[in-house]
């Protein structure tokens, strides 16, 4: 009886695809701890984290949750990575702060996605070298990035690592393995719940299977038929629970706010210049390889594996063809995007030139590396991962923003109800990063807090003013000061903090 479960633990070590999920996790859980005192203590939200909060506190007290706020006032598409930080909150108590409990769960999903892609690309190809090479090249281009993204829960951060999984999952439905279709509908509707544009790799995802399922049904080549109906209903399924409260917010709210990103994608109204665009693309290749001309290298690096030297199969050509695709069709779709090509839509390349690089190394023999367990050489990774881990991958401690706490324990007992609000203008613009610190934790402790024109799309409408907070609630102006306060203080009716003024009125009598 031993001898078999020997056998069967040596056969399981023998496979690539668990050999690169030993080192990986190995990875991990030392970055991990490395980190730890990263995750302890105190930490309070500001800018973007702050308005993602109000949208949490909703759903946490059972109202409905909309994605992140948008510029273009509306929010982003959906709120399922909103319901999974109002989760963590209620299941990771250990973690002291609401910051850290959302830090780690990002960090889990992203291990995971990041892990089931090594796993696969090493199963695909028979050979843990495919793994380390696209782990690599994971790395390589999002090192601009730092180490930290990992933990990062600003939602553009968030769309990079299950980009990764969502490009492999497109192959693996191309190649036939029906279970991958609802984890592909899955990602894809985590890309476009996150951001508008995640509508672009969601659609040409779609497309580029639907493609594929034309081709085969006019060859009679759908034999499968039941797994396939089984797979399809499953997939819908999905599609239905991740995009339940969309659906719901546009019957109950109607048109509701997926309307407005419809109307906003469908519209259009960019004319943009060839130049902006691969100004656009050079500055996207240039954050990892700095050299002038960028652009052009990444152009060699799409080119590469279509030279007929590279190994022919098709699960490399599928993703050779998806992400040319994607590449050139995101491309012409910058030229009508509204305002500046701002650096944000970096996120939606960083996996795709990752798995073009991972391309270029076809030419490697990686079917002749040895796969047999080798202890010593598993003990000499290890001990070079934990060294190298230890001296590269602490990364920089978060900003706690104790000063958040502090502001509002001077204007907790004042009142029940706030009107927080700045102008806008080019001095006092800034002003809202504190604003909306501060507006988030008075929500948390319990106050009612409300914003004004023009600042309306930054909060779900609970938080708009209505007239008895008008009337009755105390108003707390930011301003910009001429010269910064050495300390925090109040003095008067007013709070001075570094480059702010906080201006205390009193409610109406």
């Amino acid at each position: 009886m031993n001898f078999f479960k020997k056998q069967t633990v040596l056969n399981l070590t023998n496979r690539p695809e668990f050999q690169i999920l030993f080192f990986f996790s190995i990875l991990v859980l030392i970055f991990y701890f490395v980190n730890l005192p990263n995750f302890l203590g105190e930490f309070y939200f500001l800018t973007d984290l702050a308005a993602n909060d109000f949208q949490i506190m909703e759903i946490l007290r059972g109202k409905l949750g909309y994605g992140a706020y948008s510029r273009f006032q509306f929010n982003h598409p959906g709120p399922i990575y909103f319901y999974l930080l109002a989760l963590a909150e209620t299941v990771f108590l250990f973690f002291e702060s609401e910051y850290a409990r959302y830090a780690f769960v990002t960090f889990l999903s992203n291990a995971i996605c990041i892990g089931f892609s090594l796993y696969l690309i090493t199963k695909q190809f028979k050979s843990y070298l495919a793994g380390i090479i696209l782990f690599v090249s994971f790395l390589f281009v999002t090192h601009s990035l730092g180490f930290q993204f990992f933990f990062e829960t600003w939602t553009p951060y968030v769309m990079v690592c299950p980009f990764l999984l969502y490009l492999i999952s497109i192959a693996q439905v191309v190649e036939r393995r029906w279970k991958f279709l609802p984890l592909f509908i899955f990602l894809g509707s985590i890309l476009f719940q996150l951001n508008i544009m995640g509508a672009v790799p969601f659609g040409i995802g779609f497309l580029f299977i639907t493609y594929h399922f034309y081709q085969w049904k006019r060859k009679g080549e759908l034999k499968e038929k039941k797994e396939i109906q089984f797979q399809l209903g499953l997939s819908l399924a999905v599609l239905l629970v991740v995009w339940l409260p969309v659906l719901v917010d546009f019957v109950i709210n109607f048109p509701g706010n997926i309307t407005s990103v419809l109307l906003y994608l469908l519209k259009g109204g960019g004319n943009k210049k060839p130049f902006e665009v691969i100004q656009f693309l050079n500055l996207t290749f240039g954050q990892m390889v700095s050299i002038p001309y960028a652009g052009f290298l990444y152009l060699l690096i799409v080119l590469l594996p279509y030279w007929k030297r590279f190994p022919k199969d098709s699960f490399a050509e599928t993703l050779r063809n998806f992400t040319s695709i994607y590449t050139f069709i995101t491309l012409l779709t910058l030229f009508r995007m509204k305002g500046p090509i701002v650096p944000h839509l970096f996120w939606h390349f960083y996996a795709v030139i990752a798995v073009q690089i991972f391309l270029c190394f076809r030419l490697l023999p990686w079917g002749k590396i040895p796969l047999k367990w080798n202890t010593g050489i598993v003990a000499l990774c290890t001990i070079f991962a934990v060294i190298f881990i230890g001296t590269f991958g602490k990364v920089p401690a978060k900003e706690r923003n104790l000063h958040v706490k502090e502001i509002s324990k001077l204007v907790l007992g004042l009142n029940d109800r706030f009107i927080l609000h700045w102008e806008m203008n080019d001095r006092d613009f800034s002003q809202g990063n504190l604003v909306l610190g501060l507006a988030s934790r008075l929500n948390r402790s319990g106050k009612n807090v409300c914003l004004l024109d023009p600042w309306l799309f930054l909060v779900p409408k609970a938080y708009h003013c209505k007239e008895i907070d008008l009337k009755e609630a105390t108003v707390l102006l930011f301003e910009s000061p001429p010269a910064p306060y050495p300390k925090l203080e109040m003095v008067n009716q007013e709070i001075h903090f570094e480059g702010s003024t906080i201006k205390v009125i009193p409610k109406k009598l």
